[in-house]
């Protein structure tokens, strides 16, 4: 009798196990991406069989301490706690930045038992590459602006096969909060904003520069691209005000476009969660600069919504996001695009299809989508699709724009008054 009769191995939003089950065997050998921090583990199983799931590695937020059970955090050996809501086991891996220098290695155990039946066990090898050999293809430099008197940390990948004899397209990556206090290094670590278009690009595949700033504290804890944080706090009336270092990344992009052969008519601009926030402001600061537009998990100033009017933009969100909560955040920025009759992709996630660290961190899946990378790339100022816009000829049956519902209007309505009593956001 088989103890276990289906077993899989789910990454974010994943449609497929990265096991392929047979109950005669026992052991199984997987391999998942450098931005990997969980995977879900689901199991069916006989009822007269008790279940034992147990890690060789500890789990913790925060490496080996600060340990909290509803969280999920586990020490290695202790058993892994069941989350009702995903219906399975988070496998947390280690995101510390140290293990990011080297390949991680993680075992699960499931014993599965019976005092009839003896205890069968089977291994699940959990193989992390640690992204070195794409990081290694960036440069880590350093802008300073004078009249802020900030110098902003930079990665910028370069292609190998850099030809000055042509212009290349710019990918521009703006990080999220999280980043702001750690090392310049992080966002290359622990995401794959910039390694996914510089892989592409070393493979002859959409060649283009690629550059993600770093912001910094300058002023205080709350800076970031915007005034996100000073809002959070009660500091700010908007959350959507542009900070300084969002400036000097604005001009950092144009000190590039002078050392370098970039083609000004492909500059695409990505962020994730205040990441996003100020890509949508650079856009509508510079609404001509800009080839396409990719915000992941943000949200964009109703109240100016217009300056978006000819940018090509693909939207990511996942729909159960707990921290840029899809109801004040995503539906108000649809509802005004809606509402000025502006096109748009749009990728919602399902609930529970974004499990860890959180349904916010979607960029673990959004950076990887080929469809995506491709449609950015086929973008440029004065290309057939923005001619159209700009003449009046339609675009389409905006098959991606995003019906709101009568609740979501109000709430984009209350969102939109409240943006427009601010002088200047």
């Amino acid at each position: 009798m088989n103890p276990i009769n289906n077993l899989s191995l789910m990454i974010n939003a994943s449609k497929d196990s990265l096991i392929k089950f047979d109950p005669d065997i026992k052991e199984y050998n997987v391999e998942v991406p450098s931005d990997c921090f969980g995977a879900l583990l689901k199991l069916e199983y006989s009822p007269e069989f008790y279940i034992s799931i147990r890690g060789d590695r500890d789990a913790g937020r925060f490496g080996f301490s600060n340990l909290d059970p509803d969280m999920g955090d586990y020490i290695a050996g202790s058993e892994i706690p069941y989350y009702e809501y995903y219906g399975g086991y988070i496998i947390r891996l280690d995101k510390r930045e140290a293990c990011f220098e080297y390949d991680l290695d993680e075992t699960i155990m499931i014993d599965a038992g019976s005092t009839e039946h003896g205890t069968d066990r089977y291994l699940i090898h959990i193989h992390r590459d640690s992204g070195k050999a794409l990081r290694s293809l960036f440069r880590e430099e350093s802008f300073y602006d004078e009249e802020y008197g900030i110098t902003m940390p930079y990665f910028l990948y370069v292609p190998t096969n850099y030809d000055r004899r042509k212009k290349y397209p710019l990918v521009i990556g703006l990080h999220g909060t999280g980043e702001v206090m750690e090392a310049p290094d992080a966002v290359m670590k622990k995401t794959q904003m910039g390694s996914a278009f510089a892989k592409d690009s070393e493979e002859g595949h959409n060649e283009c520069f690629v550059l993600i700033p770093k912001c910094n504290v300058r002023y205080d804890e709350d800076d970031n691209w915007t005034t996100l944080n000073q809002f959070i706090k009660q500091r700010s009336d908007s959350p959507f005000w542009p900070m300084p270092q969002l400036t000097v990344a604005w001009r950092l992009i144009k000190k590039l476009e002078n050392d370098y052969r970039i083609d000004d008519k492909r500059l695409y601009l990505t962020g994730i969660s205040s990441g996003a926030f100020g890509a949508y402001v650079m856009a509508m600061e510079h609404p001509d600069a800009f080839a396409a537009l990719v915000p992941v998990s943000g949200a964009a100033n109703p109240a100016r919504i217009g300056a978006l009017k000819h940018l090509p933009m693909w939207i990511f969100h996942a729909a159960d996001d707990p921290v840029i909560v899809p109801s004040y955040t995503l539906d108000p920025t649809l509802a005004a695009l809606d509402g000025a009759g502006i096109s748009y992709r749009l990728t919602r996630y399902p609930e529970k299809r974004i499990f860890w660290q959180s349904a916010h961190f979607c960029w673990e899946v959004a950076y990887k989508e080929k469809e995506m990378r491709d449609w950015l790339f086929s973008q440029r100022i004065g290309g057939w699709k923005q001619i159209k816009k700009k003449i009046g000829i339609p675009s389409g049956d905006r098959k991606h724009g995003q019906h709101i519902n009568e609740q979501t209007n109000d709430i984009a309505a209350q969102a939109i008054a409240a943006a427009s009593e601010i002088d200047r956001i």
